[in-house]
């Protein structure tokens, strides 16, 4: 975790202690490790990274040039899936912004939800779950 803040990492591990609704225990350790694969991967099939996995790309403190993402990938037709997944991601994130929504709802149709589909579309990183 060379270019990653540790303590920043460590805070999200300890946040996500007390995420009683979600059933997604994120292994941090292979997300910073495979993050800009990951990003660049899901970018290029025209997908985007799972909501929770933002805060985790805050925690990156090494230089903006070294990051390997490359979007490499010019066809209109993933132009247009990511341009449909983010109009859905900003649609999610407005209905469950709503205080009086069940919390558990929020992470089985939304938050972990993302992290599912990521895996079933990405199953090479799969280890983005810690399975207990």
């Amino acid at each position: 975790m060379k270019d990653w803040n540790e303590d920043y990492i460590n805070n999200l591990k300890e946040i996500d202690k007390h995420i009683k609704d979600s059933t997604v225990k994120l292994n941090y350790e292979f997300i910073t490790e495979h993050y800009f694969e990951m990003y660049e991967v899901a970018l290029n099939a025209g997908t985007i990274m799972p909501y929770r996995f933002n805060a985790i790309g805050l925690a990156y403190i090494g230089e903006e040039h070294s990051r390997p993402t490359k979007f490499k990938n010019f066809d209109p037709k993933v132009k247009e899936r990511l341009v449909k997944s983010y109009a859905t991601r900003n649609e999610l994130q407005y209905k469950y912004k709503d205080p009086n929504i069940d919390p558990k709802e929020k992470y089985e149709k939304f938050l972990d939800k993302e992290i599912y589909d990521f895996i079933e579309e990405f199953p090479q990183f799969k280890d983005v779950i810690i399975n207990e």
